[in-house]
């Protein structure tokens, strides 16, 4: 089956579709925060489970009699939904939780910050996707910018830094996202956004359930706190409900490609959140990283900027 074909946005559309992107990078690098702060309090599976299950209530709680109207659909397209749901829940977001045990915040945006690059190949393999002059320049300047923030300005240091076992598992996580990107292109024609959503969570929660008995089976638990209750919660209602929505939208109008790029803010809104919360300073790499960021997502939107 051929994907649908992708026309260019208007301006405006564009420029909606690019905050929506920045606004869910944002949500997301929130989640890497919380998910490093409890992660002695539940365990991957547990949090991963809890993540969908928080989202799924949310979503049949607003989308219930849509989910009727639309289950002929929805029956027909179990393939394309399970394989969302997947790459979303499980093969993303646990071997996140994984990793965050044990690997520091800055190697966790440095492979997060590869995530472009795996969405840029898997759309040129996978949908034939033109890779242009401008989408390639843009993708290296706002990589170029990762690497600043994530090596304090010093890339130099990349060359004594050594791949540990968590690295891996954020790096499966990673292209597990890029692989979810990519297939958004054959979401089922016809299916509202909330209501895709709503069964991408669902799903989300059912192939989580057994990972997270498995846990509780071998003496794993969440030990329950207001605070972490709280983290939980904006968990699957912010980083998830609304983030997904953003994002799933902005990938619609943009395509994977020029929306892949907007993953290179994750390292920007790090030390900005540890600036306004945990009274971090920034420095002049910050900056610098983020001027250089900001200029490869703008040439990877430079094609979008012509009406089809």
């Amino acid at each position: 089956m051929a994907p649908p074909g992708h026309a260019r946005p208007g301006v405006r559309e564009a420029w909606i579709a690019a905050s929506l992107l920045a606004l869910s990078v944002a949500l997301w690098a929130g989640n890497w925060v919380i998910g490093r702060m409890i992660r002695l309090d539940a365990p991957p599976g547990g949090i991963t489970f809890a993540r969908w299950a928080i989202a799924a209530a949310v979503l049949l709680a607003f989308n219930a009699r849509a989910m009727r109207e639309h289950w002929p659909l929805l029956c027909r397209s179990w393939f394309i939904l399970l394989m969302l749901a997947l790459t979303a829940s499980v093969l993303q977001h646990l071997p996140v939780y994984i990793g965050l045990r044990s690997t520091t915040a800055t190697t966790s945006s440095l492979l997060n910050a590869t995530t472009p690059v795996f969405i840029l190949l898997l759309g040129w393999v996978v949908l034939g996707e033109r890779l242009t002059a401008t989408v390639v320049a843009g993708v290296v300047v706002a990589l170029a910018g990762a690497v600043c923030i994530v090596t304090r300005g010093q890339p130099g240091s990349l060359v004594h830094w050594a791949m540990e076992a968590g690295d891996l598992w954020i790096l499966f996580g990673t292209l597990s996202w890029a692989v979810y990107t990519v297939l958004l292109r054959w979401r089922p024609a016809g299916l509202p956004p909330l209501p895709f959503l709503c069964a991408i969570a669902v799903l989300g929660a059912l192939v989580s359930l057994p990972v997270a008995l498995v846990e509780f089976a071998a003496g794993s638990t969440i030990q329950w706190s207001w605070p972490v209750a709280a983290s939980l919660l904006y968990i699957g209602i912010g980083a998830t409900v609304l983030g997904y929505i953003c994002w799933n939208r902005g990938v619609e109008v943009l395509g994977p490609s020029r929306a892949g790029p907007f993953m290179y803010l994750m390292p920007v809104y790090t030390p900005l959140m540890g600036w306004l919360f945990l009274g971090e300073r920034v420095e002049g790499y910050h900056l610098a990283g983020i001027a250089l960021i900001f200029a490869g997502i703008l040439l990877t939107r430079r094609d979008a900027r012509t009406p089809a």
